[in-house]
């Protein structure tokens, strides 16, 4: 996920919860509702266009899909009546739906709302910054992208009111976990289509099937809230009436505002959780999310990240322990390739895909200073300027100003200046390729290493723009001839890893990321996810 910023990275700045502790009490009147923070706005509530992880924990409240991730992330029914039933070498997906599905103006949810959302999300006109999730995954998703078909030659049928068949353009053994994300949830083409471009950017502008409903939202505001939706009908039994959200991007201010009751629950950063982590409520929990650097690498942009020598000596000046123990201090770990520990295993072998790949990145210091005079001469230059965009969290400024001092320090001549933007400007510029090099995350939006590497393949809509013929066919036949070989996946997922990791060094790999909280110990169901949105809150309750 540019889930999760892009990644996302998606990928990808986390959601959090804020918390009372200690002795912090919530009043009888006040157990019908909860108050959340979110580190970032919600940039976008149109499951077509969000790419961070707020938008897709606060749309899951209000938007239901086919399927659903359960506590265990286990892939249940939602919308959908059972498991699919595969054909055409499984290629063919046949989905029955429940027939009380509701959108909050009372009409039914039918197939053809699937189908209405799909073609939208495949549509280059819309803009879809995760298009290519469905446009690569459903049959001729990738002539559509190119303009060469129409959307409405997508993939996707109705076979009745109550009956959806999805074909795909190959066999691909994640399509389920896929359903559960938000890009696949349905749309009404009718509402959508009267209120124009003015879609989901206010609550008279949206329509919902979810257990919540807007009540209160604006593009850029700090605030928004959900009421329960009197229409739904659904497995998801909402026990609040009412779920409040605040954006608080310092952590000291959530930490002043969870302890003054006016949140429930309070990410923790830097020193912070070191200070808080022996009070009551205090939660480590480990997630996907990871942060790695990115650089521009587009042609086009004429930027000097062709050159190996200077992406080599940047990658071998960061001290990614020193960044997790020292600044951080959060409880991450430093990533050692660009898929995290304890995501994924290899079926073929049981063991976990990091363990098996090993460290493809490990800082080398006496390294970098022979390839920054390798990169100067070749680039002609003796010194210097490079700008590096991050967001506005209070993480992002000190790994930002962390990776300017080393990258200086251990090179001299190179100067980096640091850019600082709201997430949703930030994101804007990265997918439209307007940066040099980027503090970027990413969360899975489904649990295979297709979801990261295809991040660094030549597609369309692809921000890192890299442009290697031997990693795309990597990934095409983890995709395509060996999808179906487990072991032979595996290896091409290893091969391709390694290439962008390790041989060429397109992108440098920082630390895998924990959510440390402070939640109220009366304060329940609130469960978290190592893939797609990373927090349900639709689920929430006091004890």
């Amino acid at each position: 996920m540019n889930k999760r910023k892009i990644f996302l990275t998606v990928a990808v700045a986390s959601t959090v919860l804020l918390a009372a502790c200690g002795k912090q009490s919530k009043s009888s009147q006040d157990k019908k509702s909860a108050s959340f923070g979110l580190n970032t706005e919600v940039a976008s509530m149109d499951t077509l266009k969000a790419q961070d992880p707020n938008s897709f924990d606060v749309q899951a409240a209000v938007f239901s899909g086919l399927y659903r991730m359960n506590s265990k992330d286990e892939v249940v029914d939602d919308i959908a009546k059972g498991m699919p039933k595969l054909s055409n070498g499984n290629k063919t997906y046949t989905i029955n739906l429940r027939h009380n599905a509701k959108w909050s103006n009372g009409k039914s949810v039918t197939a053809d709302d699937f189908v209405y959302a799909w073609q939208r999300g495949a549509n280059p006109k819309t803009k879809s910054n995760y298009a290519f999730i469905i446009q690569t995954i459903l049959k001729n998703g990738t002539q559509i992208a190119t303009g060469k078909m129409s959307p409405s030659k997508l993939g996707v049928k109705a076979l009745g009111k109550y009956k959806l068949q999805a074909t795909l353009q190959k066999p691909t053994p994640y399509f389920k976990s896929l359903l559960t994300f938000n890009p696949y949830f349905p749309q009404n083409k009718a509402f959508v289509e009267k209120v124009g471009s003015q879609y989901a950017t206010s609550p008279s502008k949206m329509i919902y099937n979810g257990p919540f409903k807007v009540s209160s939202y604006s593009l850029g505001a700090n605030t928004l809230s959900l009421t329960k939706n009197t229409k739904y009908r659904g497995p998801v039994k909402a026990k609040l009436d009412k779920l409040n959200f605040q954006v608080v991007k310092s952590s000291t201010t959530g930490l002043n505002q969870y302890q003054a009751n006016k949140l429930d629950m309070t990410f923790l950063t830097n020193n912070l959780v070191k200070n808080n982590k022996n009070r009551a409520g205090f939660k480590t929990i480990p997630n996907s999310m990871i942060t790695y650097l990115q650089f521009n690498m587009r042609q086009k942009a004429k930027l000097p990240f062709q050159n190996k020598s200077l992406r080599q000596a940047i990658a071998n000046s960061i001290n990614t322990k020193q960044l997790a123990s020292k600044i951080l201090q959060d409880g991450s770990s430093p990533l050692t390739g660009y898929i995290p520990p304890k995501f994924v295993k290899n079926s073929a072998t049981g063991k976990d895909f990091r363990q098996e790949g090993g460290k493809l990145y490990v800082a080398d210091k006496a390294k970098a200073s022979s390839q920054w005079k390798q990169a100067q001469k070749q680039l002609g230059q003796k010194s210097l300027t490079l700008q590096l965009l991050i967001d506005d969290e209070d993480w992002q400024k000190s790994t930002g100003e962390f990776l300017q001092s080393e990258l200086e320090k251990s090179l001299p001549g190179l100067k980096v200046s640091i850019r600082v933007l709201p997430q949703q400007q930030e994101l804007g510029l990265v997918a439209q390729g307007k940066y040099q090099m980027v503090l970027a995350q990413w969360g899975p939006d489904f649990q295979d290493p297709t979801t990261y590497l295809a991040n660094y393949t030549n597609t369309p809509g692809r921000a890192a723009g890299y442009d290697n013929p031997k990693y795309d066919q990597l990934i095409n036949a983890a995709n395509g001839k060996d999808v179906n070989n487990p072991a032979k996946r595996f290896a091409d997922f290893h091969a391709a890893e390694k290439l962008i990791v390790k041989d060429q060094q397109v992108m440098v790999p920082l630390n895998q990321q924990v959510y440390s909280i402070l939640q109220h110990p009366k304060l329940a169901g609130v469960t978290h996810h190592m893939v797609g949105a990373p927090f349900t809150y639709a689920t929430a309750y006091w004890k």
